[in-house]
């Protein structure tokens, strides 16, 4: 496909990003990697997360996050403009020490310059010890994924 046939829209963008999330949920690296920039970059908020840099190493990082957590991910909210997406997602995990399943939720930014996500920028706070979510907000009468 020429660059004059990729669909840039804001709708399209968001598409892919709901895609890419379909890929998070499979860990399927084909599926992932037809959502992603040869020289993607994802940054994590928490520390103890490097970047990740290039669209194999993230689809294993995806595959392997799977394989050890059981995750299901969903997009609760997006907004699209121009070249770039944010969503809001929820993240529902099995921890492995113990089999407790907990939920942490968030936020990205992802930049999409030519059909492909060239970059991600996650926001959230993570504590395998407990659920991570704003306190009093009423996830269930918004239809937020639950446990």
């Amino acid at each position: 496909m020429s660059d004059a046939e990729i669909d840039m829209s804001p709708e399209a963008n968001v598409k892919l990003v709901l895609k890419y999330f379909d890929g998070c949920n499979t860990g399927d690296i084909e599926h992932l990697k037809s959502t992603l920039a040869h020289d993607v970059v994802h940054y994590f908020l928490p520390q103890v997360h490097r970047p990740i840099r290039g669209s194999d190493h993230l689809a294993r990082y995806w595959r392997k996050f799977k394989q050890m957590y059981q995750p299901t991910w969903k997009i609760d909210h997006t907004l699209a403009g121009g070249n770039e997406v944010v969503s809001e997602w929820s993240c529902a995990y099995t921890q492995p020490s113990t089999g407790d399943r907990l939920i942490f939720r968030g936020t990205e930014w992802y930049v999409i310059p030519e059909g492909r996500i060239a970059e991600v920028r996650a926001y959230y706070h993570y504590d395998e010890s407990r659920d991570c979510q704003l306190n009093g907000f009423p996830y269930a009468d918004r239809r937020y994924l639950a446990k």
